[in-house]
């Protein structure tokens, strides 16, 4: 593995970590706000969840921001990783219900969980046969794991995107945005532990596009849903 830090890559507390963490716990609160308002959008419970636990995963991601320890940033990737799996599951299973019309039930809803449950084997595995490496090599599955999903994530959100009307297609869009950007944040991280020197502050600008454009989708999913919560139920006021 090469060693990050000789070209001068490692990571560092400043502005782009602060607005990382109050960007995607804001994000968390506006998919609880969503999640209240639930009903007027007929997707079920299961893409609700995953979506709560890719914005909570990767919060606690970049709360690990905030320690240098290496054995703590190797753990921050675990959550990384979630994160990646959760977001992609969420989009995926929206694009299964509203552009194919099926039901998210039964072991479908599981395989996700068993996923994820894999990583933090291979964390252990790595952190007693080569402890060393450890941080590196974590940090290097979880860009495959957000490149992979962010690739899925791309075609989920333009095909939503395609069959709905409204701020829905807004909402798809920035969605779509944020994972052009994670695809290529996550592209080159990989690519410089290849040897290829890459900016970290190119890095990190794209790392803040990234939950930007995220954190603004959620904000148009949740004032729509409160919008049309509020017009539903002055309907239903004024036939009283």
């Amino acid at each position: 593995m090469i060693d990050l830090s000789s070209y001068g890559l490692e990571e560092s507390i400043g502005l782009h970590v602060i607005l990382s963490n109050v960007m995607w716990w804001i994000s968390l609160i506006l998919v609880i706000i969503a999640f209240r308002n639930r009903r007027i959008w007929n997707i079920g419970d299961a893409p609700w969840t995953f979506l709560f636990l890719a914005f909570f995963f990767f919060g606690i991601r970049e709360l690990g921001h905030l320690s240098k320890e290496p054995l703590i940033g190797s753990i921050r990737y675990i959550f990384g990783i979630w994160s990646a799996i959760f977001m992609t599951t969420a989009l995926f299973f929206i694009f299964l219900i509203l552009c194919h019309g099926r039901r998210i039930t039964g072991v479908i809803i599981y395989i996700p969980y068993a996923l994820a449950l894999i990583f933090p084997v291979i964390w252990s595995y790595l952190y007693i046969s080569d402890p060393g490496n450890l941080k590196s090599a974590m940090g290097a599955i979880e860009n495959i794991t957000w490149i992979i999903g962010s690739l899925v994530t791309i075609y989920t959100a333009y095909m939503l995107g395609t069959r709905t009307t409204g701020d829905f297609v807004k909402v798809f869009m920035f969605f779509q945005f944020s994972a052009y950007l994670a695809l290529t944040w996550k592209f080159l991280g990989l690519i410089e532990t290849q040897g290829f020197t890459v900016s970290y502050s190119i890095r990190e600008i794209i790392e803040t596009l990234f939950g930007l454009f995220a954190i603004i989708s959620m904000y148009i999913l949740t004032r729509m849903l409160r919008k049309l919560s509020k017009q539903l139920h002055g309907t239903y006021d004024n036939k009283s």
